[in-house]
């Protein structure tokens, strides 16, 4: 699996989107495991693809994916909030410089004891995406794609193909940009779902007193999770009058979370 580099420069500073690093760091991959590899993974280190339904592992996945045909298949990414109940107690910072607020904020720390895949078990959609960050991870046959560019296959042997040599290849020849047959997205409910537990800065806690309550229009990026039985429910609210904002899947909890813990301990 390839865990992708940063980008190079800072949000703010020229071309803050530059990632040559990460671009070579891709190919150099594809070109280097790539005969030696059926399939490939693409996303971050602070991704965690967990199979769903009765899937257990991603090969099984893989297995199906080759019944199919398929070449390529994609998970929608979407932050994760950290659960309240599982960060270490908040510390207010009063310091506009750090807090980029009037209001304070804190650094946001995972006790050790606690894994970053439980402490951010708390998905902003439940089930289905039907919300997708412009930024998909992928799994790809290694002998079909020549070309990864960061979140998507961009050369196949397909598109190197001419008209007739498409037609041959039992697909129907097409001008312009489009999605590649041999390719899906994944199911969230059946097949598998991508947990994206990228670290809440500082700056981003500022005001999480006031936000993270009922009635308030800004968002809070502090994770309460819906009980069971209230996920349907509008304005629901705990005893503190935090409003529930995410939702706890129940496989990584129940599952995955516990098969992290033991082989962590195996390998001490």
């Amino acid at each position: 699996m390839l865990t992708s580099s940063p980008k190079n420069n800072r949000n703010f500073a020229d071309s803050p989107g530059e990632r040559s690093s990460q671009y070579a760091a891709e190919s150099s991959c594809r070109l280097r495991f790539g005969p030696h590899a059926e399939w490939i993974g693409q996303f971050d280190v602070d991704e965690y693809l967990a199979p769903m339904g009765d899937y257990a592992t991603v090969p099984k996945l893989l297995d199906q994916l080759d019944k199919e045909g398929k070449k390529i298949i994609s998970f929608g990414s979407w932050r994760a909030w950290p659960r309240k109940q599982l960060i270490e107690e908040p510390i207010p910072i009063n310091n506009r410089s750090i807090c980029e607020s009037t209001r304070t904020c804190f650094q946001l720390k995972v006790p050790e004891n606690n894994t970053m895949l439980q402490t951010y078990n708390c998905d902003r959609q439940k089930g289905l995406k039907k919300d997708k960050m412009p930024a998909e991870k992928q799994l790809y046959r290694s002998d079909y794609v020549k070309l990864h560019f960061v979140h998507y296959s961009t050369v196949t042997n397909l598109t190197l193909m001419n008209k007739q040599e498409t037609i041959d290849f039992g697909q129907e020849w097409r001008i312009g940009i489009h999605a590649d047959p041999l390719s899906r997205f994944g199911n969230e409910q059946t097949e598998g779902t991508m947990l994206h537990t990228k670290a809440i800065a500082t700056q981003d806690t500022a005001g999480w007193l006031e936000v993270c309550k009922k009635g308030s229009q800004s968002l809070c990026r502090i994770g309460n999770p819906y009980p069971k039985g209230a996920e349907d429910v509008a304005e629901a609210t705990d005893k503190e009058n935090w409003s529930y904002n995410c939702f706890v899947n129940e496989k990584i909890e129940n599952h995955f979370v516990p098969a992290l813990e033991r082989s962590m301990r195996d390998s001490r």
